[in-house]
C-alpha cells in the first residue's frame, strides 16, 4: 500500500471532523450543551454513537486475532457488548435518562449523600476508562506502523486533530462525527465482506455442520467455557456502568429513545462482528503470514483487495478507534469537570472544561508509548477494576432510593480488596469476576444489616 495514499486520505477525514467540531463550537454556550448535547438526542444519532462507543479496536482487530487463534470463540467479546446493550434495552437505558444526572458517579451523591463517595467512584471510573483509551491509541500506532510508518509524528498529528475537535465541540460534534464514521465503517467492510466471500454454496459453507468440522479441523485445541466467559462477563457488566455509554442515555431525548437506540446497537453489532470474525478465521484457513504484533486482519484484507480498497480500509480502522477514542475522551472529561467542579475554577466553566479534555487526550497520548500488550486483555483488565469496586452499589443505586451510604462503602471496600487477591492467586478464571462481585455483594448486604441495627 502507499503510504502517501493512505495518509492523505486519512488526514482528509480527519481535517474534515475537525472542521465539524469547529463549526459545532459555535452552537455550544454551555456545560449542559457541551457535555450532554442539551439532553435533545434522538433514535437514529444515539444509536449510531452508542454502536461508534463500542466499534473500537477491541471489537475489529482484536475480534480478528482471537479469530485467528481460536476460531469461532472470538466473536464472545463483541457478544458481552451486544447482552450488555440488550440489558440496557430491557429498561436499564430508560432508567438511566430518567435520572436526570451527568456523570455515572453522580448517582452516589444522589442516592447515599456522599460526596466522597462520589469522588471515589469518579476517579475509579476514570482510571478504568483511561486505560480503554490508552489501549486505542496502542492499536492506532500499530495499525500506523503494520503500514509502514515508524515517525511518531504522524501519530501525533493524527491524534491532536482528534482531541481538537472534540475538545472544541464536545458530545455534539462527538455524535455528528460518530454518525459519520460509523456509516463509512459499515458501508467499506460490508462491501469488502461481500466480495471476500465464496462464490459457490454459501449456505453450505456456513452450516452449523461445516462450521463445527471447520472449528475442530483448524482450531482442534478444547477450550474450556470457563476459561472463555470472563470476556463476555466483563463486557457486559461494564457496559451497564460506564460512563462513555452511560453519558450518552443521559443526553438521550426521552427513555424511549434510549431504549431503541440500545436495542438497534445491539443487533448491528453482533451482526457487524461476523465480518472481522470471518476474516480472522479464513486468515488462518489460507495459512497468510502474520507478522508479530499484526492483526490478521490487515494481512488478510491486503491480500484480497486493491492498493485503494485497502488504504480506505485502514482508514476505516482509524475511524473506528476514533469514534470509540472521542466518546471516552469526553468521558472522562465530563467526568472531572463535572464530578470535581469544587475544585477547579468556577468562573468560564466552558472554557475551562474543554482545556480538561484536551490536557485528558494529551496525558493518553503520552502514556500510550510506555504500556505495552495485547488490546483485548488492556480492555478486560479495564473493565474489571472498574467493575468490582462499582457494580453492585451502582446498579442498586439505579433502582432504589432506598440505599445505605454505609453499605455501599463496605461493598466498595470488599470489591476493590478482592480484585487485587484474585489478580494475585486466581489469574486466568471466571472466578477471577465473580469473586469480587460476590463480595461486594456481600459487603453490601452486612453494611445494610449493620446500618440497621
Amino acid at each position: 500500500m502507499s503510504i502517501t495514499l493512505f495518509l492523505i486520505l486519512l488526514f482528509c477525514l480527519t481535517t474534515f471532523y475537525f472542521i465539524i467540531g469547529l463549526l459545532t463550537s459555535r452552537k455550544v454556550t454551555t456545560v449542559d450543551d457541551y457535555f450532554l448535547a442539551n439532553r435533545q438526542v434522538g433514535i437514529l444519532p444515539l444509536t449510531f454513537t452508542l454502536v461508534a462507543t463500542q466499534l473500537g479496536s477491541g471489537l475489529l482487530l482484536g475480534t480478528a486475532s482471537r479469530a485467528y487463534n481460536i476460531g469461532l470463540w472470538g466473536i464472545l467479546y463483541t457478544l458481552g457488548m451486544s447482552l450488555g446493550f440488550l440489558i440496557l434495552g430491557f429498561g436499564f437505558a430508560a432508567q438511566l435518562q430518567s435520572l436526570n444526572i451527568s456523570t455515572t458517579a453522580e448517582i452516589f451523591e444522589l442516592r447515599y449523600h456522599s460526596y466522597k463517595l462520589k469522588l471515589f467512584a469518579s476517579l475509579v471510573s476514570i482510571i478504568s476508562l483511561w486505560g480503554i483509551l490508552v489501549a486505542q491509541i496502542i492499536a492506532s500506532h500499530q495499525l500506523f506502523l503494520s503500514c509502514g510508518i515508524n515517525d511518531p509524528r504522524w501519530l501525533i498529528c493524527f491524534w491532536a486533530l482528534l482531541i481538537g475537535y472534540t475538545m472544541l465541540g464536545g458530545l455534539r460534534s462527538v455524535i455528528i462525527i460518530d454518525t459519520l464514521q460509523v456509516i463509512f465503517i459499515l458501508i467499506i467492510f460490508t462491501v469488502v465482506f461481500y466480495y471476500a466471500l465464496p462464490t459457490d454454496g454459501l449456505a453450505t459453507t456456513f452450516s452449523i455442520a461445516n462450521l463445527t468440522k471447520m472449528q475442530n479441523y483448524y482450531f482442534g485445541k478444547k477450550y474450556v467455557v470457563s476459561a472463555l466467559l470472563p470476556v463476555v462477563f466483563s463486557s457486559a457488566l461494564f457496559s451497564l456502568i460506564e460512563q462513555d455509554l452511560a453519558q450518552k442515555f443521559f443526553a438521550a431525548k426521552t427513555a424511549w429513545t434510549a431504549t431503541i437506540a440500545a436495542f438497534l446497537a445491539s443487533i448491528i453489532l453482533t451482526l457487524f462482528a461476523c465480518i472481522p470474525l470471518y476474516f480472522g478465521i479464513f486468515a488462518k484457513i489460507k495459512n497468510i503470514a502474520i507478522p508479530a504484533g499484526v492483526s490478521p486482519l490487515l494481512p488478510f484484507i491486503e491480500k484480497i483487495s486493491s492498493e485503494l480498497v485497502y488504504a480506505l480500509i485502514v482508514c476505516a480502522l482509524i475511524a473506528a478507534i476514533a469514534s470509540t477514542a472521542d466518546s471516552l475522551l469526553c468521558a472522562i472529561s465530563s467526568h472531572i469537570a463535572q464530578d470535581f467542579s469544587k475544585f477547579l475554577p468556577t468562573s468560564r466553566k466552558l472554557l475551562v472544561s474543554k482545556l480538561i479534555t484536551f490536557l485528558t487526550g494529551a496525558c493518553a497520548l503520552l502514556l500510550s508509548f510506555y504500556v505495552y500488550g495485547d488490546i483485548i486483555s488492556v480492555l478486560e483488565q479495564s473493565y474489571r477494576f472498574s467493575i468490582s469496586c462499582l457494580f453492585v452499589p451502582t446498579i442498586i443505586a439505579y433502582f432504589t432510593p432506598n440505599v445505605r451510604q454505609g453499605a455501599a462503602l463496605v461493598a466498595i471496600v470488599c470489591g476493590s480488596v478482592s480484585f487485587i487477591g484474585v489478580q494475585l492467586f486466581l489469574p486466568h478464571s471466571i472466578m477471577q469476576d465473580l469473586i469480587p462481585l460476590a463480595l461486594s455483594l456481600l459487603g453490601y448486604i452486612l453494611g445494610a444489616i449493620l446500618a440497621e441495627q
